[in-house]
């Protein structure tokens, strides 16, 4: 994972469903790119993860390039390109996944690691509106077609075969580029012809509006890379919820599937802090509440925060009610309103 100082809390987040729903018998090596050390007192918050969960490694590695990059999609920031010098950050190994910071696991990752892709340098889910465009503009990007084209915020890289034909050289060349989709196109121009897709629930974006069903079939987009039945798998049992637009549950309650970061929000390290930070915000930025609704989703928030104070005094109980509270807090009156928001205008 890679991540300034203003997504910590947001990767936390993920890390805690990620070890949260870790199988009996898996153990994660964490490896964290950053520009620069974070403050000791987030580096001791994440490195707690290792005592609550045997078995977990965390690391922080500083990455020193791609100071200079200029960033087009609005919510990212330069360490999304740290990625792309992975092969040669982890000469040590072969394969490696890797987890954007806006997203939730929701099942344990072996069973992703261990899809094959010994003939491939990477293997991800489709990103479903390039599938759309047309030859011609793929061929401007510097793409034959538009057909193999990932979404990059889940991967399995295949880091021996880039090593083995160079493909870090080639990404260091196009970052001097500016692309619409920054890194992503990158990676997809370059490892176009070692690209395997993944189904689905591997990566199951928020940008084409999942959870209701009529708006999903409706886009175009989604109709012509997915069957009814990944779909339905994808709803049924997701590995990975990718909140991949601009609506982040942190900003936006009514975001699909926000109950599920707010769950594992209130279970990670920085629960209290990330309560007090952002919720009172992302309830009110769930537009056409009322100001007696909004007051009392306050009182909510502020008796949540006090509870969380002494979760580790009584810490089971205390993640039922939270998690409990959390859920219908965000998927109540955020419903209501979904459809007036106009909510997935981020091309990635």
């Amino acid at each position: 994972m890679a991540a300034d100082l203003n997504y910590a809390r947001p990767m936390a987040v993920t890390i805690t469903s990620l070890l949260e729903n870790a199988a009996p018998g898996t153990s994660y090596d964490l490896r964290i790119l950053v520009a620069e050390e974070y403050p000791e007192d987030v580096r001791q918050q994440f490195l707690s993860y290792e005592a609550r969960y045997p078995g977990t490694t965390i690391s922080f590695v500083v990455v020193d390039a791609f100071s200079d990059v200029k960033v087009s999609t609005s919510h990212l920031t330069a360490p999304t390109y740290f990625r792309l010098e992975l092969p040669d950050l982890f000469a040590d190994l072969d394969t490696i996944v890797y987890l954007d910071a806006d997203i939730v696991v929701e099942n344990d990752l072996g069973e992703l690691y261990e899809q094959d892709v010994e003939d491939a340098y990477v293997a991800a889910v489709p990103a479903a509106t390039y599938h759309l465009r047309s030859d011609e503009a793929a061929q401007a990007m510097g793409l034959p077609t538009f057909r193999r084209y990932i979404n990059a915020g889940v991967m399995l890289m295949n880091l021996r075969r880039m090593r083995e034909d160079g493909l870090v050289e080639r990404f260091m060349e196009l970052s001097m580029q500016e692309f619409e989709s920054d890194d992503q196109d990158i990676i997809n121009i370059v490892c176009y012809d070692g690209i395997r897709h993944l189904p689905l629930r591997f990566n199951l974006m928020t940008k084409y509006g999942p959870k209701n069903v009529e708006e999903f079939w409706s886009r175009p987009a989604p109709r012509l890379v997915w069957t009814k039945e990944e779909y339905d798998e994808a709803l049924r049992s997701p590995v990975v919820i990718h909140f991949a637009d601009k609506r982040k549950p942190w900003v936006d309650a009514s975001a699909d599937f926000a109950e599920r970061w707010w769950h594992y929000a209130s279970l990670s390290p920085m629960g209290a802090e990330i309560m007090s930070s952002y919720l009172s915000g992302a309830v009110e930025a769930a537009a056409g509440f009322t100001t007696g609704v909004r007051t009392r989703l306050r009182n909510r928030v502020v008796h949540l925060e006090r509870e969380l104070e002494g979760r580790e005094k009584a810490l089971e109980d205390t993640r039922r009610s939270v998690t409990f509270r959390i859920g219908s807090l965000v998927t109540s009156a955020p419903r209501r309103i979904r459809n007036t928001i106009n909510q997935r205008n981020d091309p990635r």
